[in-house]
């Protein structure tokens, strides 16, 4: 055996071992899901593989990762728009609306918030 063929072997024995280790340590065989990126949910727009409902379900779960992004909250609004939800879509962005306050966002996201409130939702009928 080649002194690469040996460094090859030792070196794929070690990475064997150390997900054998890892499966075994009280994860069930699984690692630890990471939360979704919140840049996740607009992401998704124009791959042909993702049906609505899962793109849907991607920005529920990235809002559920993280809560007090408002960016991840209008970024799902846009997406549930997109795909002929407006009705739920205005109603989330109406709840979000009560607790504004504890949210994080950036001046563009607050301006991207109050035009789908004020413009889309409320000018359509919806009444928060």
């Amino acid at each position: 055996m080649t002194k690469l063929a040996r460094y090859f072997h030792a070196s794929l024995t070690l990475q064997v071992g150390l997900l054998t280790l890892l499966g075994s340590c009280g994860f069930g065989g699984e690692l630890p899901q990471a939360k979704p990126l919140p840049s996740s949910c607009l992401a998704q727009f124009g791959q042909e593989s993702v049906e609505p409902g899962e793109h849907m379900a991607l920005c529920d779960r990235i809002v559920a990762s993280h809560p007090r992004l408002l960016r991840a909250h209008v970024d799902r609004f846009i997406v549930w728009q997109h795909y002929g939800r407006e009705r739920e879509a205005c109603q989330k962005l109406f709840d979000v609306e009560t607790t504004m306050a504890t949210l994080t966002f950036t001046a563009d996201d607050q301006d991207d918030f109050h035009f789908s409130v004020e413009v889309i939702c409320r000018m359509q009928g919806g009444d928060g």
